[in-house]
């Protein structure tokens, strides 16, 4: 499957708040993939959701790994080796994917959240655990229809052939 990663520079990302504080985590590291909805409308940019957890919420930068848009489009949030602000508790071990919308992805949508997460198993070294938002915290967070895909192993149309 041919996903682009769009890079922060493709999304004109802000760089962190303070450098200082960003923590990188090895990717052997990680234990889980975290699944996650903006619950902001399809068409909310990255670039507006980073601007809302640094301005209004006071972090240091986007909270997610990455996000995902209806068409398949992957954004690069802190990436592969930066600790996220996505699951308490859950920062250093999991990687956190963002589907912008609200608990009803489309199948492209789907298929590339699920290609973050086999590239996340093979760039670890072992499999990661999937989990909803809802798993690891106090959330309704991914909501119940991105929840169910993740309990069932996060199956795309690619998997059925």
């Amino acid at each position: 499957m041919g996903i682009v990663i769009v890079d922060r520079a493709g999304w004109n990302a802000r760089p962190p708040r303070d450098p200082d504080e960003v923590e990188y985590v090895a990717l052997s590291a990680r234990t889980e993939f975290i699944v996650h909805h903006t619950e902001t409308p399809t068409t909310r940019s990255p670039r507006s959701i980073q601007d809302g957890h640094m301005d209004e919420r006071g972090w240091n930068d986007i909270g997610y790994n990455f996000l995902v848009r209806d068409d398949g489009t992957v954004y690069e949030g802190r990436g592969w080796l930066v600790r996220g602000a996505h699951a308490t508790d859950h920062n250093v071990t999991g990687l956190g994917c963002a589907y912008i919308g609200m608990n009803a992805p489309t199948e492209a949508a789907k298929e590339s959240i699920r290609f973050l997460y086999d590239e996340a198993c093979a760039k670890a070294g072992h499999t990661l655990s999937q989990r909803g938002h809802s798993q690891v915290g106090d959330t309704d967070c991914p909501g119940t229809t991105l929840l169910a895909w993740v309990e069932s192993g996060m199956q795309v149309a690619h998997d059925q052939v």
